[in-house]
Formats: C-alpha cells, sequence, structure tokens
C-alpha cells in the first residue's frame, strides 16, 4: 500500500538534498508503530494516536532498495510481526507510520500508510504485514 511522507520526512528529504543537513547518519533504524486512527501531517511522537494493547511494541523496519526509475520506489524487505498482543486490542490499528524512536514518546514520524482492512487483534494473536506492503515513493 502506498503511504504519504509527513513533514518531518520532506524537510529531511531537501535538507540533504540542498546540503544543509543531514538528520540522520546511516545505516539508521527506523521502526513501524501502529496507529488506531490516522496520524496527523505534523505530529511528534507524543501525540500520536498508538496501540497500547499489552504485548504490542513497535518493530524495526528495513527496505529493499530503491528502484532507479520515476517514481521510485522502495518496499518493507521482510514481514513485520506486532506481537503476539497478551490482551484483546479494544481499538482497532487502523495505520501504520516509520517513526525514528522504537520505545517512548521523543521522535520523529516520517511516513504513514492506511491499513488496507483495520486489524483488531485478540490475546495471543499477532498482526502482521507482508514484506513489500508497504511502499514508499519519490516522484
Amino acid at each position: 500500500m502506498a503511504g504519504t511522507l509527513n513533514v518531518v520526512g520532506a524537510q529531511a528529504i531537501l535538507d540533504f538534498f540542498t546540503g544543509r543537513a543531514l538528520k540522520w547518519t546511516s545505516p539508521q533504524t527506523f521502526y513501524l508503530a501502529l496507529m488506531t486512527s490516522s496520524v496527523p501531517d505534523n505530529v511528534g511522537l507524543s501525540s500520536i494516536p498508538e496501540v497500547t494493547t499489552a504485548g504490542y511494541a513497535r518493530q524495526p523496519v528495513t527496505f529493499a532498495a530503491a528502484t532507479l526509475a520515476r517514481p521510485s520506489v522502495a518496499g518493507n524487505s521482510a514481514v513485520i510481526t506486532f506481537g503476539p498482543v497478551t490482551a484483546d486490542m479494544s481499538v482497532p490499528a487502523t495505520h501504520v507510520a516509520l517513526v525514528t524512536a522504537q520505545v517512548g514518546t521523543s521522535g520523529d514520524v516520517l511516513y504513514s500508510w492506511t491499513l488496507d482492512t483495520s486489524q483488531q487483534a485478540v490475546n495471543g494473536q499477532a498482526l502482521q504485514i507482508a514484506t513489500n506492503k508497504l511502499t514508499l515513493s519519490q516522484g
């Protein structure tokens, strides 16, 4: 599923290409967070509508090399598994966000996607995102 570049991600790209600043050094680990609603365009980790069900945690994500095409596209290079949760989710997950921190509320939201279908795990169930399901595109 195609996603949306958030303002922090857009700023980091332009700063890199203009030689003004490099926000992160390579290699950098980014994480996926499950959301219970859409993520506002200019929001930090302290304000995201993240899943809070016991057993849930943000997961590291790696992406395949971007295509040499217009638009250039990169997709997640492995299955991403959240959980299994240790309680029933009271609110379904509807979105996922690419974030800069594994835990806590300090950090940035870079990209977000709307799930094809909402997901509401029950105790003992894991949620997965298939390989190449999350794509980033730059035109």
